[in-house]
Order: structure tokens, then C-alpha cells, then sequence
């Protein structure tokens, strides 16, 4: 049911900044055993033009203490018990402790982030406090953070998440990041993000993370023509009726290679022409836009071709 809340909870803010090709890509952790290890089995969330990787856990412990989400131990610590005064608990984040995870753009895809959203919980000796980083500043400072709706969590200062009653042991949700600025608009690289807790009142004390949801959009790289030299190069008929199509590459000579990609970036059909002149064969493939690549020792040019049988 609390899983239930948050999805809930995501799709409207999803829905309120939805934009052409935008997704929310939820890890929901419903395959990790106490026995799964430090990798998620969960199958990773989908959407055209991105790749998911598994979630992973850094210098912990190697099992989840439960079942449905991941639930570590062996966090530093700090915490007070039974203190619910911030300042109270001198614990420091160990940068070689953490949960991990990895998204990346299918080729030819942009990608911009905008936020993330997901449940925490801590067992009686548990974190309490944590937050998040990446690889676009080589993690070197907390991402802008903030909680929705929920006040048996807050922020303090240096966008650290904090968990403001000792008692308390349930999950909850409500932990938020922003994503803004030119490392999260637009990118073609892999970005990965780490989740760290510390301040345990123990070590065994455990940090779970369940339900993280990323939002954001992914569109056709607008940026391709200044990575190539645009050449002569003839594709026809555009559109094709067939799949078929002859390729006509001008004044080249000697061999030329030959890609095509769909939409979500995968590559369709690879061959090389020898010569100026060639067919290409899609006739398997599907009604819709593809961009093909045409490449020999001195330049590269792309060209979009549509099939319309």
C-alpha cells in the first residue's frame, strides 16, 4: 500500500511537467530476498531512447536485512538515540558507502532529468541522515534536496536529508532532488547517482531505499550535425514503399560504411558499399523514420529516411 501512495504521488508530478517523450522510470526493488546480494535482480524500468542499470550497494553488507527493497547494514555512524536534535548526531558521510545506479541515453538520444523522487526507511539503530550525488561534479556535492508532504522528514543545510524522530521506524515517503542546469539538460553520457546514509546509532543499523523514481524527457540529438561533415550523399526514393532504397554517394570512392538507426537509437541494418553506389534493405523493418550513416575515411553524413509501405 505505501508503495502504492508513492507511485500515486509520482505520477502526478509527472503528469503536472509532462512534455513530449517524457518518462517516469520507477525501480520498485520487488525482487530482492535477504539472500539476493548487493545487486537488485529487480528487472530495471524501461523507456525508449534510455537504458536503466540494476541498482547496486557499495561498502555494506552483502544482504538485505528484507525482502521488497534494499536494506543494508554496515553504515557509518554518529546518531544519537533517542535525540531528534540535528545537531546532536556528528557522524560524516563516507564517500565509499553508498547505493548506486546508472542511466545512459541509446545512441543518438538526448536526455534531460529533472528530478527524483523515493522511500526511505531505517531500522531502531538505523541512518539518520543521507542524500544523494553524481558522477556530472565526480560526486562531490549533495544534489539540491527536499521533501514533499511529509513532516517526519526535513532538509538542513548543505541539502542533506534528515530523520527527525528516533522513534519512528517505517518507511516513508517524500524524499525529493531537482535536477536543473547543464549537467542534467541534454546529455548523451552515461550519469550515474549514489544514495548515501550515515549517522547510524549502530552498525547494525540499517538504511533501506525503495520505490526511486526518475523523471524526465529524452529526444533525437540535435546536436549530431556539428560532429559531422555534411557530403553529397542521395538516399531515394525518400520515402520508400518497399524498404528498399539506393544510396548514391557522390564523388566517394573506395569503401563506404552504411548504418541505419531507428528511432530509440538501435542500430537496424549495417553493410558497406564499395563504390559510390549501393542498396540498402529494410524491407523487414517496420513503417516509420529511421537515420542512416554514411561514412568513409575522410567525412560522415546522416540522412533521414521514412518507410511507408
Amino acid at each position: 500500500m505505501k508503495k502504492i501512495t508513492l507511485l500515486f504521488v509520482i505520477a502526478i508530478a509527472a503528469a503536472s511537467s509532462a512534455v513530449a517523450q517524457s518518462f517516469t522510470a520507477v525501480y520498485t526493488f520487488d525482487s530482492v530476498k535477504t539472500t539476493s546480494g548487493l545487486t537488485d535482480p529487480t528487472p530495471v524500468p524501461t523507456a525508449p531512447g534510455m537504458t536503466f542499470g540494476s541498482f547496486s550497494a557499495v561498502g555494506v553488507t552483502g544482504n538485505s536485512s528484507a525482502s521488497g527493497r534494499f536494506s543494508l547494514s554496515g553504515w557509518p555512524t554518529g546518531g544519537v538515540a533517542n535525540n531528534n536534535t540535528y545537531s546532536a548526531h556528528t557522524g560524516t558521510i563516507s564517500t565509499t558507502q553508498y547505493y548506486e545506479v546508472t542511466l545512459t541515453p541509446a545512441m543518438g538520444q538526448m536526455a534531460s532529468l529533472t528530478g527524483i523522487m523515493f522511500r526511505v526507511q531505517r531500522s531502531g539503530t538505523g541512518i539518520r541522515t543521507y542524500s544523494v550525488r553524481s558522477s556530472a561534479d565526480a560526486y562531490a556535492a549533495n544534489l539540491t534536496a527536499s521533501v514533499m508532504m511529509n513532516p517526519n522528514l526535513s532538509t538542513q543545510g548543505g541539502n542533506v536529508f534528515y530523520w527527525n524522530y528516533d522513534s519512528l521506524n517505517s518507511g516513508q515517503n517524500g524524499s525529493m532532488i531537482t535536477l536543473t542546469g547543464a549537467n542534467y539538460t541534454n546529455f548523451t553520457t552515461p550519469l550515474t547517482f549514489r544514495f548515501y546514509g550515515w549517522n547510524a546509532e549502530g552498525s547494525g543499523g540499517t538504511f533501506s531505499l525503495d520505490t526511486v523514481a526518475f523523471m524526465g524527457t529524452v529526444s533525437g540529438a540535435t546536436s549530431i550535425n556539428d560532429l559531422v561533415t555534411v557530403t553529397s550523399a542521395v538516399v531515394y526514393p525518400n520515402p520508400s514503399a518497399d524498404g528498399m532504397f539506393a544510396v548514391n554517394t557522390g564523388n566517394a570512392s573506395g569503401l563506404t560504411s552504411v548504418t541505419v538507426y531507428n528511432i530509440i537509437g538501435e542500430a537496424v541494418y549495417a553493410a558497406e558499399i564499395n563504390g559510390n553506389k549501393g542498396t540498402i534493405d529494410l524491407s523487414a523493418q517496420p513503417n516509420g523514420s529511421y537515420f542512416i550513416a554514411i561514412k568513409n575515411e575522410m567525412e560522415i553524413t546522416t540522412r533521414k529516411i521514412v518507410i511507408n509501405k
